[in-house]
């Protein structure tokens, strides 16, 4: 199981080579591809802010239907608070969103899919993956 994060989706939009090859690697092994509401959120955002809506949309939609949507639980509320406050108390506060998005990931015991780990390498017992 692996979570993607809005910018791996993006690149597969894009149809950018590096993650179409990690697409197929992960596919290959067998492994069951996650996201979560929060980055279906972004990739909303951007497909309606985009000259063609409708049609980007769409797109967004039908990459969307192929995955499994983690849950935003209580568990996972729980987990944000407290990484929230370990990061504020340690000086590295990273955005609501990623420290959402890290949380449900953490919460379902899945890696994380980025191409930006610069955040998500601060929280603790998150494993990322790249490309």
């Amino acid at each position: 199981m692996t979570c993607l994060d809005t910018d791996f989706i993006i690149d597969l939009l894009r149809r950018l080579p590096d993650a179409e090859r990690k697409l197929e690697n992960l596919t290959s092994d067998g492994d069951r591809l996650t996201t979560t509401p929060l980055n279906a959120s972004e990739l909303y955002k951007g497909a309606y802010k985009s000259a063609k809506p409708a049609e980007e949309a769409k797109k967004v939609r039908r990459l969307l239907d192929t995955l499994d949507v983690l849950e935003f639980s209580a568990a996972a509320g729980e987990t944000f608070g407290k990484l929230s406050n370990e990061l504020t108390r340690n000086g590295k506060e990273i955005g609501d969103f990623d420290l959402l998005i890290a949380s449900i990931a953490l919460t379902h015991g899945e890696p994380l899919l980025t191409r930006t780990s610069k955040h998500f390498s601060q929280i603790p017992g998150l494993v990322l993956e790249t490309y």
